[in-house]
């Protein structure tokens, strides 16, 4: 199943008679640069030119209408441009090799169809079917574009040569597009208008979902949710009223509840599950099954889920339910509990409503050992269904997606992890000893080989190798190898993200760290691989952002890698206190994390406190003996000359060469 986009320039046939073939090629030129850029970013394949129009594919609805709009607001930014129509539908198809190489010939009734929509369009225009529609307005939220996503549905047609009526429904984003019905003609002839829209409800409502083993009974609280599904014309997604966490991340919050919320979609965090096996050894069990279910919710996109990092600090103990909810940002908490004697487990998991104190669902499990990945699947599919009723059924198979099938690799896998989050040099030994055992047992165990090159790259990174250059090759060819055995796996992603940073390719990882938020948005490292792409490709506000974003997704965690990122881009951006701020917080999570100690420097000197600067930069020495301007160059990473140039001279400063 792909999303299928069809790209129209409107009126190109009357600018050629206006201003000439040499004039019209200047401006199909241009807009054919901004569509394959965007493409690219997009994680979009071109299929075919025609003339002025391009056809296009993307795996993911979102990243197609994220694509779209970012085509229109380029247009609208440039006057001289003609407007784009664009069309969109999701279906199946049928690729053929191309004979003249290239990207293969895609075709069916589903091309046929996206290609009719786009002929409805009006310039400016990004009109849909019903199934991208549905499935990218429930992904797309402020962030994509700093303003909401405008949607509309504009009712039934019957389309000239298809026997079944269409929905179609339309993306904008506010003053950029008509928002306008498609004009009923010989090629669509409208049979039932959209329902006027209606405004927002303000209460709660009650869905009782059957399930094939209970009944599950809720009330979830969520204006513009509910609106989205009463009305028309949204704000996708709408926001309630707006708070300031700290760090100055404004935040919406449930209405009544008191609990920080992520614009209309209201928080899940999984708590680590108590071990109660007679072997005490077995913890690591029940904090990968815990892990495990997070990465699984996740992977359902509907709602945002608290990272690991976070909720694992919530360990044993008589928890109040209200605090912890509120200090995570999340509305509903999952406890859970393992058992495990022999080849015999009983896992015990329920969901809890914080601000109710209502438990909404509870179950038991006793299976063999060997059915756990089937009883993963079959928790994490209860309480998502639990939560929201109308995700479609890819993202039900992309929930149950799994990495591994041998119960080794993965309990080799979940030991490792527990090495790596020591960050330190041991740790990361340790952990690449026990990802290699993992990939050696499952080679196809792609999430695995991926924390591999991250391992690696952090020995690089640290100056921990002795062949920093062989051991990056290594982590490319890893972290490729990884994205080749899954390429819907956001941490192989992150990898690669990483693997072209060592290797200064900036495009390359700018694209990637786009991909893994595209795939998994919940997830807090997905935005520090973002962010960290994103300012070394000269963007440091957009850093900013997917920084505090990450910071947002795991609000307890250990964030060294988040405040490295903010750092760094506060100096960019001449903001030195808040860069200093961030450099405090880096010594503190770790005292011997020289860079810590690099930024406190170069920040000092900036604001007039040489002193200071020289003596963080004696700390940095006795971290990282021989230390010098083309290290900390190394490590940063390729930036711009400007930049470069106002770091080197404050380290100079402070007394490095």
């Amino acid at each position: 199943m792909l999303t299928l986009v069809f790209t129209d320039l409107a009126d190109s046939t009357a600018l050629k008679t206006r201003h000439g073939d040499s004039a019209i090629e200047s401006l199909l030129t241009r807009h054919r640069d901004h569509v394959t850029r965007l493409a690219a970013e997009c994680s979009g394949r071109i299929i075919d030119w025609a003339g002025d129009g391009c056809f296009l594919t993307f795996e993911i609805s979102s990243a197609g209408v994220i694509f779209a709009l970012r085509l229109q607001q380029v247009h609208t930014e440039e006057p001289d441009l003609p407007g784009v129509r664009i069309g969109m539908h999701h279906g199946e198809v049928s690729e053929t090799p191309n004979p003249a190489g290239g990207p293969p010939r895609v075709g069916g009734l589903a091309v046929d169809l996206a290609a009719r929509i786009s002929g409805l369009a009006k310039p400016g225009q990004v009109l849909m079917s019903s199934a991208v529609y549905n499935s990218a307005r429930q992904r797309l939220g402020v962030e994509a574009f700093g303003q909401p996503v405008l949607w509309q549905t504009h009712g039934t047609y019957s389309l000239k040569g298809f026997d079944e009526p269409m929905d179609i429904g339309e993306a904008a984003l506010e003053r950029l597009a008509p928002l306008e019905a498609p004009t009923s003609g010989d090629k669509a002839k409208l049979i039932r208008r959209a329902t006027p829209a209606r405004p927002a409800s303000v209460s709660g409502r009650k869905f009782v979902l059957l399930s094939s083993c209970a009944i599950l009974l809720f009330a979830v609280a969520g204006v513009a949710y509910f609106a989205a599904r009463s009305g028309n014309t949204i704000a996708s997604p709408a926001t309630a009223p707006a708070s300031v966490a700290p760090g100055g991340v404004k935040t919406a919050t449930n209405d009544g509840a008191g609990i920080p919320a992520f614009g209309d979609r209201p928080a899940i965090a999984v708590l680590p599950f108590d071990n109660f096996s007679p072997d005490a050894d077995q913890a690591f069990f029940a904090d990968g099954l815990a892990e495990d279910l997070i990465t699984r919710l996740a992977s359902w996109r509907a709602f945002p889920v608290i990272s690991r990092n976070s909720s694992f600090k919530y360990r044993g103990g008589d928890l109040d339910i209200k605090s912890v909810s509120a200090e995570l940002g999340a509305r509903y908490l999952v406890e859970g509990s393992v058992r495990r004697e022999g080849e015999q487990i009983r896992v015990t998991a329920q969901l809890i409503d914080a601000s109710t104190g209502e438990h909404v669902w509870a179950e038991k499990y006793d299976r063999e050992i060997k059915d756990v990945f089937s009883l993963q699947d079959e928790i994490s599919s209860t309480i998502a269904a639990s939560l929201v009723t109308d995700l479609n059924r890819a993202e039900a198979e992309r929930a149950r997606q799994r990495g591994t099938e041998n119960i080794e690799a993965w309990s080799l896998y979940q030991l490792g992890l527990q090495h790596y989050d020591r960050f330190s040099r041991e740790g990361f030994a340790e952990a690449e000893r026990l990802f290699e055992q993992a990939v050696e047992r499952d080679p196809r165990f792609s999430t695995a080989l991926g924390m591999l090159a991250f391992s690696n790259i952090w020995e690089i990174a640290l100056g921990w190798s002795d062949a920093p250059d062989q051991l990056a090759a290594t982590a490319l060819e890893r972290a490729r190898r990884a994205v080749e055995l899954d390429p819907r796996e956001p941490i192989a992603h992150g990898a690669l993200c990483w693997a072209y940073i060592m290797h200064n390719d900036v495009r390359n990882a700018l694209d990637s760290g786009k991909r893994v938020v595209d795939l998994n948005p919940s997830m807090p490292e997905a935005w520090i691989y973002f962010g960290w792409a994103q300012l070394l490709a000269g963007d440091p506000e957009a850093c900013i952002v997917s920084s505090l974003r990450a910071q947002r997704l795991s609000p307890q965690g250990t964030m060294i890698v988040v405040n490295d990122n903010l750092a760094w881009a506060y100096f960019e951006t001449k903001r030195y206190e808040e860069s200093l701020e961030m450099a405090r917080r880096l010594i503190a999570e770790r005292s011997d994390y020289f860079m810590g100690h690099v930024y406190i420097a170069m920040n000092s000197v900036e604001i007039g406190r040489v002193d200071d600067a020289k003596s963080a930069i004696a700390d940095a020495r006795r971290i990282q003996p021989g230390l010098s301007i083309s290290q900390v160059q190394q490590f940063l990473g390729l930036s711009r000359p400007e930049i470069d140039a106002r770091r080197n001279a404050a380290l100079r400063q402070a007394g490095l060469e």
